[in-house]
């Protein structure tokens, strides 16, 4: 009997292993856009953890802001892989492009995130000028950003 267990074990975790491999190589771990949306890949390059990324953003004639951070208030790990994805309908577009530009800001502490995304000027740095483009709908676009708060940040679109 004490056999017969072992064997139905080692057949359940037999079973559970396919299971995950299976599951790893139908379900991509890679974020897919959609054809109303243009995702936005953000490396995060940096020497150290960061609070917040806020975007300051001009799509066509229209500003906005937006920002992110981890909703544990914890700090964002260098070397971390964020997307943010505009769609078409918030950005009020009935084009198959849109020209963006955004001016990229690293808070360098974690603070509570607010609407009007104003910080306290000590923990806020500017990343060295906007990045600007003609971006398609259905499309994914890549920056990179990278150094730190003494030396400053810079964004690079790949």
């Amino acid at each position: 009997m004490n056999k017969k267990r072992i064997g139905i074990a080692i057949a359940m975790m037999v079973v559970l292993g396919l299971s995950f491999i299976l599951y790893e190589q139908t379900i991509p771990n890679e974020y897919v856009t959609a054809d109303d949306e243009i995702a936005l890949h953000i490396q995060l390059n940096t020497e150290e953890d960061v609070g917040l990324l806020v975007l300051d953003y001009r799509a066509d004639d229209q500003e906005h802001s937006g920002g992110m951070s981890n909703a544990d208030r914890s700090l964002m790990k260098h070397g971390s892989d964020l997307i943010w994805v505009w769609k078409k309908e918030k950005l009020n577009s009935s084009s198959d492009t849109v020209e963006l530009s955004i001016q990229f800001r690293i808070i360098t502490e974690y603070v509570d995130p607010n609407y009007e995304n104003i910080y306290p000027e000590e923990i806020t740095k500017y990343i060295e000028g906007p990045i600007s483009w003609k971006a398609r709908f259905g499309e994914s676009y890549f920056v990179t950003i990278t150094g730190d708060k003494i030396s400053g940040y810079k964004a690079v679109l790949n």
